[in-house]
Order: C-alpha cells, then structure tokens, then sequence
C-alpha cells in the first residue's frame, strides 16, 4: 500500500518517506518529488470547503499548470469535486474530465456522499485510473464497496484522509491501493505510531468486510 503524506519538505520525513517507498501529496506547492516517488496531484476541494468557501477554479487550472512542468507524471491525481456533494459533485468531475480531454495524467474520481456504486461504475472505464474515496467520515465507512468495485474494474482505489490508525488499518484490511494522510506529521510519536500501523504489525478484519462483498456490489451497480 503506497502512502502519501502532505507536501512537507523536512528532509529526515523526505528521507524515511524515499526508504519506504512512500510519496507526498502536493496542493498548494509546486510538486518537488524525490527521485522515482509516487506522488499524488490534489485538487484543493478539501481545502476550500473546510475553509467554507466554493471550489476556486482559477486557483486549480494555475496549480495544474505548475505542476505539469514536474519532469515525471503523478501517482495519481483527483478531479475537482464538491465535497459531500453527492450526484452534484459527480456532474462536476465529469465535466471537468471533459473539460481535461485526452491526457496521460492517471485521474482518479473523487465519490462522495449520496453517490451509489450504480452511479458510479458505468462511467469509469475508460475515464479513470482509480476512485478517490473522499466524503465526510461518515461516508468512509463505505470503503470496503468502493475498494471491491475499483478492483472488479481493474482501477486503483484510494482512501483519502486515513487520519486515524483503525482508518489505516481498515485500508490495509480491504487491500486500498494508497492513502493519503496528515496524522503523522504533527510529532513524532504519531510518526512512529503511523509507519507501524501502515507498514507492519497484524491487519484486524476492516469493520465492514465479508466474504460476499464482491456479489454485493455486482448486485447494487448491475441490479
């Protein structure tokens, strides 16, 4: 499971992020990725809408274009979406992948509350590399669908803001191809809790997990 991290430039964090194999996930600043790091693209949605104003376009396309001048490609990079915008917020994804066209960037579609895997699954093959999970912390307890409908369709899933450790361990638990998180990165001890819990120690069973996931989500996005 790759990790991102928030875009520090600490040198000790971009070391042990290089000896792990782990990237960062830039917003505000011009990508700066170490030598072969899998570096993700956000969309700053989160940021705007925490700080409750809409979603800044401008801000966004200025971002893009800095950052397409990082000599290798992300990881991964989110679409604009509106936060807890359910089928609003798909609308808008998809105007905006419209809106990019053709393009070599692997993005990834941000689902969000009020979006069901019925809405979802018809329209990302062939548009997305992966699903983003984003949505409120209620809507994370989700995950292990939309991680079992990425996977069926042959796309990368990624649960965004694993901001606690039973988060982390529940992205381990349903086999989420990345996380992005700002735990660690307040003080050291949570650091250390962090690279335990995502890198070694036992996986507990994800709360929502079962055998017959897979037939489920067959069931709610075919049916």
């Amino acid at each position: 499971m790759i990790v991102l991290l928030g875009d520090t430039r600490q040198h000790e964090l971009v070391r042990m992020l290089e000896e792990r194999g782990w990237g960062r996930m830039w917003v505000d600043r011009r990508p700066e990725p170490y030598p072969g790091e899998p570096w993700g693209f956000d969309n700053g949605a989160f940021s705007d809408w925490t700080a409750g104003r809409p979603f800044d376009a401008d801000a966004f396309e200025r971002r893009l274009e800095r950052a397409r001048r990082t000599e290798t490609a992300p990881y991964m990079a989110v679409l604009p979406d509106l936060v807890a915008g359910g089928l609003r917020s798909l609308d808008f994804s998809l105007s905006w992948r419209e809106r990019i066209g053709e393009d070599e960037w692997p993005w990834y579609l941000a689902v969000q509350d009020g979006m069901h895997l019925r809405d979802v699954a018809p329209l990302l093959d062939g548009w997305f590399a992966g699903v983003f999970l984003g949505g409120t912390t209620r809507f994370k307890s989700t995950a292990p669908r939309w991680c079992a409908l990425a996977h069926e369709l042959g796309l990368r899933f990624h649960y965004a803001r694993a901001s606690t450790i039973p988060r982390v361990m529940d992205a381990r638990a349903i086999k989420a191809d990345s996380i992005d998180s700002s735990f660690p990165l307040w003080n050291r001890s949570r650091l250390d809790e962090f690279c335990r819990a995502a890198g070694k120690g036992e996986i507990r069973q994800a709360r929502l997990w079962n055998p017959a996931l897979v037939n489920l989500v067959a069931e709610e996005y075919l049916g």
